[in-house]
């Protein structure tokens, strides 16, 4: 097909590169990178994933992804930078002022990144129960963040059950958190019913804040 001319006959001038444009470019390079690896390393782990299969999954030449990130770690470390601020948001945000209103928001939030970042979920597991001589930096960002996840929670939890002690709430915060892990393998191995499986969580989550509480925790 031939280039359009102008009404004097001649072509217009090709559209330049400019600076904006090719940052706006790189970003979006960035973008299929992460979502790309995020999914290669959420079926293979760490140990499994490879620059090639990322370069394949993404549809981008090696030589972008070494542009972008260093190596392997790096790329793995800012999938976990990329998602773990929205995650946290998630799974902290209680709102109302009850008890089962907090728990319940905790839940909820905790559904919603099932439905929005399976990938990230299964990576940050598989992060959490890979060990190795050198620690990934992707995983000491995930278990520093989830360290801050549960201060968080059980911050919340203190709000509302002020008579709570520091460790009963940090407790209860950890398993709020161990449960919805379970929930999420559940998910993975079967047709569970998440959104059943989460009721019973947060009523069993309520349940044992009020015993504690009862029990001068």
């Amino acid at each position: 097909m031939a280039e359009p001319s102008r009404s004097d006959g001649t072509k217009p001038p090709a559209e330049k590169a400019t600076p904006r444009r090719t940052r706006a470019k790189g970003r979006e390079s960035r973008r299929k990178i992460i979502e790309a690896a995020a999914a290669v390393a959420g079926e293979r782990g760490y140990e499994g994933t490879s620059i090639a299969q990322v370069s394949k999954a993404s549809g981008l030449p090696a030589s972008s992804i070494y542009w972008h990130f260093a190596d392997k770690d790096a790329l793995l470390a800012a999938v976990v930078e990329e998602s773990i601020e929205l995650w946290l948001g998630r799974v902290t945000h209680g709102a109302g002022e009850s008890l089962a209103e907090r728990v319940s928001g905790f839940c909820l939030g905790v559904a919603q990144t099932f439905r929005e970042s399976p990938d990230f979920l299964r990576l940050v597991l598989m992060l959490a129960l890979e060990q190795r001589p050198v620690e990934p930096a992707a995983r000491g960002i995930y278990l520093r963040l989830r360290a801050e996840a549960i201060e968080r929670i059980a911050e919340e939890l203190r709000q509302v059950r002020p008579r709570l002690t520091v460790e009963a709430a940090q407790l209860l915060a950890t398993y709020a958190l161990a449960g919805g892990d379970g929930i999420f393998l559940a998910s993975l191995t079967g047709d569970a019913d998440v959104r059943a499986l989460f009721r019973l969580h947060a009523e069993a989550v309520v349940h044992l804040v009020e015993q504690a509480e009862a029990a001068g925790g």
